[in-house]
């Protein structure tokens, strides 16, 4: 059998495998990290105070929580049984329905604080698009079914410093420049 030389270096793998396994263990803590137990109480309290009408029963932090869930592959549906298990294994809590979920997730006005002054940051853009439809359909009727364009601001931590939310003539270098310029500010 004839010996083959390899032509170039053998790879070296050169990642932290620790690091990365610990980022891995960091967002599966995010996506279930079900803290509005713990502060559901104080919580209520809180939003209750000076309320009209009748009071809140779900926290916001709750809220949150199961729009994380449904920010990946969960229907509101399948968060409402989300939460009547966990009601079932943690102090038999009301459980929420789907509808009011959906409405509840709808209201959330999602807030970002930049931590520390001087910031490291990176931004990036991507576009959802809005029908299953061909560009070829789009030409030749001339239906403006576009995209939506989200544009986000992250530190290097991983932590959202700022979103824009557009549609497809959004231009991402101009947002990106004008959420530093607003963070710098702050």
């Amino acid at each position: 059998m004839v010996k083959r030389k390899r032509w170039g270096k053998k790879y070296k793998d050169n990642r932290d495998w620790e690091e990365y396994n610990r980022q891995l263990i960091k967002r599966g803590e995010f996506y279930i990290n079900p803290v509005f137990l713990s502060t559901w109480i104080a919580e209520i309290k809180e939003m209750n105070l000076c309320k009209v009408g009748q009071p809140y029963l779900y926290p916001d932090s709750m809220i949150e929580f199961l729009g994380v869930l449904g920010s990946k592959t969960y229907s509101f549906r399948d968060m409402e049984g989300i939460m009547g298990g966990l009601s079932r294994y943690f102090g038999n809590f009301p459980v929420i329905s789907f509808s009011q979920i959906r409405r509840r997730i709808k209201k959330l006005n999602p807030s970002f604080k930049a931590k520390g002054k001087n910031l490291i940051v990176g931004t990036d853009g991507s576009g959802l698009k809005v029908s299953n439809r061909g560009e070829w359909i789009r030409e030749k009727w001339e239906i403006k079914r576009g995209w939506i364009k989200v544009v986000i601001l992250v530190d290097t931590e991983g932590n959202i410093v700022d979103i824009r939310i557009g549609n497809e003539d959004v231009d991402e270098n101009a947002a990106g420049r004008g959420m530093i310029r607003n963070n710098k500010e702050k």
